[in-house]
């Protein structure tokens, strides 16, 4: 029996390119919403990012189970598809600059006119307010704002390089997707709609709290330690130098994640380890037999423990480790690159990533819904759309006629695949 999805019956289009609200689309769409992707004539930039055949890979990993429509925005006649799209849907997702929200038609000023019950996420790249809130931007961009990238960043001739996944943009789909679940469940109550506003920088910021909190007895030491990164700055030190005197400075349990809570090279690759409490530190000693350090403060006899640990790990095979760790109740894991993640056996066994086949690619592999629900269908249905697939198909269930749906493509207001 095919379980219903939350969302069934539940209209969504979605005004969005690149990678956070197409990613909140595609989870709703795993709900059971029908998510109808609105792109430009020559569609979303996604599809020209690492090509395959007609389409790009990032496209088609982050735009399964929808439909897609070409509505080319800039056209004198696009303003009245835009509201047969808003009076249509019960939620719109629309990713622009400010400017372009008004521009076009699609900010919520407009859209509550057309449809009041509509809920209208409407996504900025650093937030609705304060004196950049107009800029765009992009996760690497907001990476550096937030903080986000000073610790997570990885570093080339001591310059940090941007993070990927893009890891601002895929939580922002979560994130959004959640407030628009919300947003229903406001509208269920009340009748009415609502304009909801997520940005990259807020999502960040989020991820951020454990990172970005201040404390009013910390404040003459958070003084000084900016007073020496920008003396660090000035002396032309690299930027992981710089990270690793604030972490040296602030980083709290730092012997913890040196010993305990890391990963290990092995003599055939890496694993990692995870133990966040004194019976586990006890598990991995047991089943090392490395005696425990004195004191977890960083000093010559910690690094001493360290040492031994990592030349311990260093000469054993990670499978030999991971046998020996989970026989003592360790935590431990594989260590993957991404391909080898996407074949993991664990991974696979929940349906994290899934296979699916298109017209023209063939068949891929991504991720697939990342919670499962007892009594209603969480599941991708179906890999990403192509270029105007469905164009003909939405215009008429938005009540316009072959002759008129004709009219719009031959104007170059709409596309269609068989254009």
């Amino acid at each position: 029996m095919t379980l219903p999805g939350v969302l069934d019956g539940i209209k969504i289009v979605e005004f969005s390119q690149n990678a956070a609200i197409p990613h909140c689309g595609r989870l709703l769409a795993g709900l059971g919403a029908d998510v109808v992707k609105v792109e430009p004539p020559t569609g979303d930039a996604m599809r020209y990012l690492a090509p395959i055949g007609d389409d790009g890979r990032a496209y088609l990993t982050t735009n399964p189970g929808k439909r897609a429509i070409v509505l080319d925005l800039t056209s004198q006649k696009a303003p009245a598809v835009v509201d047969r799209l808003f009076g249509w849907a019960d939620i719109a997702l629309v990713a622009m600059k400010p400017a372009d929200l008004e521009r076009y038609g699609l900010d919520w000023d407009h859209a509550r006119t057309v449809n009041p019950q509509l809920v209208h996420l409407t996504h900025t790249a650093l937030g609705p307010e304060g004196p950049a809130s107009h800029h765009g931007g992009y996760d690497v961009l907001v990476q550096g704002r937030s903080g986000i990238g000073w610790t997570m960043n990885r570093t080339r001739d001591g310059t940090p390089q941007s993070t990927r996944p893009a890891v601002n943009d895929y939580g922002t789909g979560m994130v959004s997707a959640f407030a628009v679940m919300a947003g229903l469940r406001h509208r269920d109550q009340t009748g009415e709609g609502q304009r909801i506003d997520t940005s990259l920088l807020g999502t960040a910021m989020s991820l951020c709290t454990p990172t970005v909190a201040w404390f009013e007895q910390d404040a003459e030491g958070y003084e000084r330690l900016q007073e020496e990164i920008d003396a660090l700055r000035l002396g032309g030190l690299s930027f992981a130098e710089q990270r690793d005197h604030y972490e040296r400075r602030v980083e709290a349990a730092g012997g913890v994640f040196r010993l305990y809570f890391r990963h290990y090279r092995t003599a055939d690759g890496l694993i990692s380890v995870a133990g966040l409490s004194a019976h586990l530190f006890a598990k991995l000693h047991e089943a090392t037999g490395i005696a425990a350090p004195p004191r977890r403060r960083i000093d010559d006899e910690f690094l001493a423990v360290v040492d031994a640990m990592e030349t311990f790990f260093a000469e054993r095979t990670s499978s030999e480790l991971l046998d020996l760790l989970e026989a003592h109740g360790y935590p431990s894991g594989p260590y993957n690159t991404p391909h080898e993640a996407a074949f993991d056996e664990q991974v696979r066994a929940n349906n994290f990533v899934i296979e699916l086949d298109h017209p023209t690619v063939g068949r891929y592999a991504t991720s697939g819904m990342p919670i499962q629900m007892e009594k209603s269908r969480a599941e991708i249905r179906g890999p990403s759309p192509q270029l105007g697939e469905h164009t003909r198909e939405v215009m008429a269930e938005l009540g316009l006629d072959d002759s008129t749906i004709d009219a719009l493509q031959a104007a170059g207001v709409i596309k269609s695949l068989d254009d």
